[in-house]
C-alpha cells in the first residue's frame, strides 16, 4: 500500500463527550457552591470565582486588581507570608490567584486527604487578608520593576498601546497589570477598600471539582459560612461601540532589527448570539496554523515565524486582534498584506475546506476542556463569570456546526472594517514611516 503524502488523512468521526454539569446550592449568606464529584483520583480543585476583575476600576486606579491578588497569599489571619508558604508547602497545596478583566480566581489544588485543611487556607487568603504594609510595599516594587522592563519588550509595549487604542479611558484600556503612574499611587488602604467593596458571599461562586466527600457542604459551610459582604455592583462595564483612536500610529524604537505590527477592532461580548460564527471567523482569518493570515505572511512570504488573529470575548465587548512580528524593512508590505486578508474575508466567501478545518478545529478540540479536574472546575468557572447558560458546552459543537459560509462573510463586514481599525507599529520609525505613510496619516508616540 503506497501512502498518499500530497494531502492530510481524512478525520475520523467526532467521539462523543460527556459534559459533566455540576451540583449546585447556595449558603444561607449568599455563597454558590458549584461542585462535580469525581472519585477517579484522590485529588480535588476548587475556585472561588469573584467579580473583581480590572474592568471594576478606572484607569486612574489601573493595576489595582492585579496587584490585590498578588499581595492576596501574602499574610492573612495573622500568619506572615513566609508562615502562610511553609503552611501550604506543608499540606502539599498550590494557591495562586489570577486576574483578568472581568473577575479574579483564587484556585487551589489538593489530594483529598488534604481537603478540609485546605479549603480552610483558601477562606483565610480569601476573607481574612493581612495586607500587611511591608508586603504591599514589596509586591508594588515588584510590579513596577516589571512595568519599567516591559518597555524593552516591543510586543509587551505594543499589547500596552493598543489597549489604549482600542478602549481610550474604558476599563478595557488598559492592561490588567496598569501602567507606572497608576500603580505608583497604590497604597495599602486602596487595596483594602477594593477588597472590602468586591469581596463578597453574595456574588462569589466556590466551584470544587474532584474526589469529594458526602460531608463536602458542610466543610464548606464550616469555612465560609460566617462571611459577610456588601451588595456588589455586578453590571458589565460601558460597553465601547467603536475603536477610540482609528488609523496609524507608529512608536517609535531607534534601531530595531523587526516591527512589531497589530491591528484591531471591537469585538462581541461572551455570550453573544453571534459568538459561534465570530469564533469560526476567526479561526480562518488567523486563529489557526493554516489560516488566512499565516499562510501569506508565514509560509508564503516568509516574513514572520507566525502571524495570528485572536477573538477576545468578555462581559462587554472584547477585541479583535490581529498580530505580527516582521523584519523592518518588510513592515509596510506587511501591514499591506494584514489589510488585503482583512478585506479579503469581506469579499472572498471561505471555502468549504477552510469551513471543515475550522469548524473542526474549534469542535474536536473541545474534548480537551474536560480532561482534568482543574480544566472541569475552569470552564465552571467560565460559566459563572460570563453568565453562560447550563447548556452552554452541550451544544457548542452543534452551533458551531451550524455556521454557514454567507454568515461569516456578513459577520466580518460589520466586525472589522479596515477603514475602523486601530493599526499600531512598533519599530525604528526611521526605516518603516515613509512605508507606512502611503498607508495613510501616521501618528508618532512614544512608548507609555
Amino acid at each position: 500500500m503506497t501512502l498518499d503524502r500530497s494531502r492530510p488523512p481524512e478525520a475520523g468521526p467526532a467521539r462523543p463527550l460527556s459534559i459533566p454539569r455540576p451540583d449546585r446550592h447556595r449558603l444561607p449568606n449568599g455563597l454558590t457552591v458549584a461542585a462535580v464529584r469525581r472519585p477517579r483520583l484522590p485529588e480535588a480543585s476548587l475556585a472561588l470565582v469573584l467579580p473583581a476583575g480590572a474592568d471594576s476600576v478606572g484607569t486612574q486606579q489601573a493595576g489595582l486588581a492585579s496587584l490585590v491578588a498578588k499581595v492576596l497569599p501574602e499574610g492573612s489571619s495573622g500568619k506572615t507570608s513566609r508562615e502562610m508558604a511553609t503552611m501550604l508547602d506543608g499540606l502539599g497545596v498550590h494557591l495562586g490567584v489570577s486576574v483578568g478583566y472581568d473577575s479574579m480566581i483564587l484556585r487551589l489544588h489538593t489530594l483529598s486527604d488534604q481537603l478540609e485543611p485546605a479549603l480552610e487556607a483558601l477562606a483565610s487568603v480569601a476573607l481574612a487578608p493581612d495586607f500587611l504594609a511591608d508586603e504591599v510595599d514589596r509586591c508594588r516594587a515588584e510590579r513596577l520593576d516589571a512595568i519599567r522592563r516591559s518597555r524593552d519588550e516591543p510586543a509587551e509595549v505594543a499589547a500596552d498601546v493598543m489597549a489604549e487604542l482600542l478602549y481610550g479611558d474604558h476599563p478595557y484600556g488598559r492592561l490588567t497589570r496598569g501602567r507606572e503612574g497608576s500603580v505608583a499611587r497604590l497604597d495599602r488602604s486602596d487595596l483594602v477598600e477594593f477588597h472590602a467593596r468586591r469581596f463578597s458571599p453574595r456574588v462569589a461562586t466556590l466551584v470544587a471539582c474532584g474526589d469529594l466527600p458526602d460531608g463536602f457542604n458542610d466543610l464548606v459551610t464550616d469555612c465560609f459560612g460566617a462571611w459577610r459582604g456588601v451588595d456588589v455592583d455586578h453590571g458589565a462595564p460601558d460597553t465601547a461601540s467603536a475603536v477610540a483612536s482609528p488609523g496609524i500610529v507608529l512608536v517609535d524604537r531607534p534601531g530595531s532589527g523587526q516591527s512589531e505590527i497589530r491591528m484591531g477592532a471591537i469585538g462581541l461580548e461572551r455570550g453573544d448570539p453571534h459568538e459561534p460564527v465570530a469564533r469560526v471567523t476567526n479561526a480562518i482569518l488567523g486563529g489557526l496554523f493554516n489560516s488566512r493570515l499565516n499562510m501569506n505572511l508565514r509560509e508564503d512570504k516568509g516574513w514572520t515565524y507566525g502571524a495570528r488573529s485572536t477573538l477576545s470575548l468578555r462581559r462587554s465587548r472584547g477585541p479583535v486582534s490581529l498580530r505580527a512580528a516582521v523584519e523592518t524593512a518588510v513592515t509596510g508590505a506587511a501591514v499591506r498584506e494584514m489589510l488585503r486578508e482583512v478585506q479579503a474575508m469581506r469579499e472572498s466567501p471561505p471555502s468549504e475546506g477552510e469551513m471543515r478545518t475550522a469548524t473542526g478545529a474549534l469542535t474536536r478540540s473541545l474534548p480537551l476542556r474536560f480532561e482534568t479536574n482543574s480544566q472541569i472546575a475552569g470552564t465552571i468557572a467560565e460559566q459563572v463569570i460570563y453568565g453562560l447558560p447550563n447548556d452552554y458546552w452541550s451544544t457548542f459543537s452543534s452551533r458551531i456546526g451550524g455556521v454557514s459560509r454567507d454568515s461569516v462573510m456578513e459577520l466580518a463586514d460589520r466586525m472589522i472594517d479596515p477603514d475602523g481599525l486601530a493599526i499600531l507599529v512598533v519599530g525604528d520609525s526611521d526605516e518603516v514611516l515613509p512605508d507606512l505613510e502611503e498607508l495613510g496619516s501616521v501618528t508618532l508616540r512614544g512608548v507609555p
